[in-house]
């Protein structure tokens, strides 16, 4: 496997009309003679399943309980309304 000088993009081999063999560049179409004569495409084994990780299937378990939200949302209206209540009391911004 080779890559592009310019922009470090895939060389492919492509047969031009004349029977050569040109390595070009699949993003920015730069052309290069290949050293060798000969190239071949091969997949790389393995299965076509997907794999997953424990961490990734038991990712909608892990989350906040009900009560734990509650209570996060009621001490930030506290601290809200404190601050609204020191504002008004201390000569805050009027409206």
């Amino acid at each position: 496997m080779q890559f592009c000088p310019r922009c470090g993009g895939l060389l492919m081999p492509i047969k031009k009309d004349d029977g050569t063999t040109i390595l070009r560049c699949t993003k920015c179409g730069y052309e290069l003679q290949p050293q060798t004569t000969e190239y071949r495409i091969a997949k790389a084994g393995g299965s076509n399943r997907v794999q997953t990780t424990s961490v990734v299937t038991e990712g909608k378990k892990i989350g906040r309980k009900k009560e734990e939200l509650e209570q996060e949302k009621e001490e930030y209206y506290k601290e809200l309304f404190l601050e609204l209540l020191h504002e008004e009391e201390y000569g805050g911004e009027e409206t």
